[in-house]
């Protein structure tokens, strides 16, 4: 059974989650492995492929650690903090410590992905305890690294229509790319971080994975090779696909099975036997997180605690993770952080880590939580999920599963539900049926009621702009992109296709798209539920709602907000767009505490 533990303390610490080796009768003990994950959206994307690839090696016999780099994922930190690059090569040499020390071997096993095989080369060249060490996209310094985020990020263009006025909002000197920031001093140290290796180090072999047939960085094979250590190439099919899209990122089987082999193979400092003497453990493993002092707006706010915990439910066992104020609650409200989609508990670029912690130092608690099938729950692996597949009713009934553990912990007794996309819709469809959820936030939610063709009816109302002067005129300004062009010439045809099969359907289609939401939120009004739902530009649910003139509404529905968001992107990787719903999300709080209902 997988286990969430902290590693470190304070600032410096990382989330981790430990998959025991399974006793596999008659076979030699196999050497623990160290999972370095990557960064930014790398990280996001291939999150649930590498907790499949750590379950299969723990299955085979492998000991296997996966942990999230500070000032990412679950870890503690934040990307304002000083040396960053510093405390990221610190945090793999802590994580390699302990899974050494727990296993009582010599020295481990890591694979690197990404920015994380540079990390743990370094932190080899620091002392950490890696006997061997498999790299996979791994850039070939901090330089190139830095290099190649900024050019990505010149490469951008999910604003929108309008992108030539839109402000990302990034400050002097940062870089934001996919969502994720840089700041200044981060670059400079990432500047600094070269691969070097003296001989007699710990690591004695490497492996270096190509990317999807992009040979491996030369400065890697001469620092490794200069270091004394013996150095194998071998293809990485998969690379592109693995860092893509949590909903469509795969195990490369191919490259999990030549890496197994590999490992298998390791010589006697990784293999599992115990050294004569060990030192102390270099680092301290916790069941809980203790920040002294979450900056709220440059504004220090009281200490939080933060406990992974492990939920089981009809359907299996997730982990979330429970934020809460360390002086105490202030009253017995609770928030839960959907997921967004296939993206794991953090959030969109780690909105819910954040928003927690700064809600925390506030005095309210809340819960991070994955559902089925999405980053640390159980459930089928990814790869294969459709949108369709998040908007079906058992994920609204895990949500209010989870309601009741919560109350039956004492942590709340009523609920605010935030969501992105999917989860939007979960928080909606839950607020409607349980009178424990006070407040909800929506972002950019897929829908609030759904149809089996709804997708299918969004594309031919796509078609409608065919007949709207103020785009075509757009268009021939050029301020409209090729591709929202080619979008709707496949509307059209969806369109026509749906004119001809309508009259051979057996069951009518509800009247509009939003048929029967008038009806819930009439419900949520009854309740006093209080709602605000944010759309960013080109969302097809704000779309929507402005054509059939759901907003505006207030003397029906005082209870419930609309917003706009700043940029037509879906996830808010744009830092305006991050801010502007930061800012939200806290109006929403604040309004809560106000009172236990919204006035009707």
């Amino acid at each position: 059974m997988p286990r969430p533990f902290y590693i470190g303390s304070g600032e410096s610490a990382s989330f981790a989650v430990f998959h025991p080796a399974s006793e596999l009768d008659g076979e030699a003990r196999k050497p623990p492995v160290l999972f370095c994950s990557p960064w930014g959206w790398e990280d996001v994307a291939s999150y649930r492929v590498r907790r499949e690839w750590a379950a299969r090696f723990a299955a085979g016999g492998f000991p296997t650690l996966r942990f999230d780099l500070p000032a990412t994922g679950n870890s503690a930190g934040t990307v304002r903090d000083g040396d960053v690059p510093g405390s990221w090569v610190t945090s793999v040499a802590a994580a390699a410590g302990w899974l050494a020390e727990t296993q009582d071997v010599a020295g481990v096993a890591a694979i690197g992905f990404g920015l994380g095989g540079l990390l743990a080369l370094l932190a080899v060249a620091a002392g950490a305890p890696i006997a061997a060490l498999a790299l996979w996209g791994t850039p070939g310094s901090g330089r190139r690294f830095a290099r190649e985020t900024k050019a990505f990020s010149g490469m951008q263009a999910w604003y929108g229509d309008d992108a030539a006025d839109f402000d990302p909002g990034v400050p002097e000197g940062w870089v934001e790319a996919g969502g994720f920031a840089l700041s200044p001093e981060t670059l400079a140290g990432l500047g600094k971080l070269k691969p070097a290796l003296e001989p007699g180090t710990s690591l004695e072999r490497a492996l270096l994975l190509d990317r999807d047939g992009v040979p491996p960085e030369p400065a890697l094979v001469e620092a490794l090779e200069a270091g004394g250590v013996e150095v194998t190439t071998a293809p990485g099919p998969g690379w592109g696909n693995l860092v893509s899209h949590p909903e469509q990122a795969t195990l490369p089987r191919p490259v999990a099975m030549d890496v197994e082999r590999w490992l298998v193979a390791a010589p006697d400092g990784a293999s599992g036997e115990a050294p004569p003497e060990r030192p102390a453990p270099p680092v301290a493993a916790a069941e809980t997180l203790e920040l002294e002092a979450v900056e709220d707006v440059g504004v220090g706010v009281g200490a939080v605690r933060e406990t992974a915990l492990a939920l089981e439910q009809r359907w299996g066992r997730t982990i979330g993770v429970l934020t809460e104020p360390a002086a105490g609650v202030d009253s017995d409200l609770c928030a839960v952080f959907l997921n967004a989609g296939a993206v794991r508990c953090t959030g969109p670029n780690r909105l819910w880590v954040e928003t927690a912690r700064r809600w925390a130092g506030r005095g309210v608690s809340s819960l991070r939580l994955d559902l089925e099938g999405i980053g640390e729950a159980d459930g089928d692996a990814g790869g294969t999920l459709q949108v369709a597949d998040f908007y079906v009713p058992r994920y609204e009934r895990q949500v209010i599963e989870v309601l009741d553990q919560l109350e039956r912990r004492e942590v709340g007794r009523r609920f605010v539900l935030v969501g992105l996309c999917a989860g939007g819709f979960w928080a909606f469809r839950a607020a409607v049926e349980d009178p424990r959820v006070v407040g909800t936030v929506h972002l950019n939610a897929g829908a609030l009621r759904w149809h089996d063709d709804l997708l299918v009816r969004r594309e031919a109302h796509k078609g409608s702009r065919a007949f709207d002067l103020h785009w075509w005129r757009k268009l021939l300004s050029s301020e409209v992109e090729v591709r929202r062009i080619r979008e709707l010439l496949r509307s059209l045809l969806v369109n026509a296709r749906q004119t001809l099969v309508r009259p051979f359907r057996r069951e009518a289609a509800p009247a509009t798209i939003l048929a029967g939401v008038e009806a819930d939120l009439d419900r949520l009004q009854e309740a006093q539920t209080s709602v605000l739902i944010a759309f960013s530009g080109e969302e097809p649910l704000g779309i929507e709602v402005e054509r059939d003139r759901l907003a505006g509404r207030g003397e029906r529905w005082p209870n419930v907000e609309f917003a706009t968001l700043p940029g037509s992107d879906h996830t808010l990787r744009a830092l305006s767009a991050q801010r502007a719903t930061r800012d939200l999300l806290d109006g929403a709080l604040e309004r809560l505490r106000g009172g236990d209902r919204v006035p009707g």
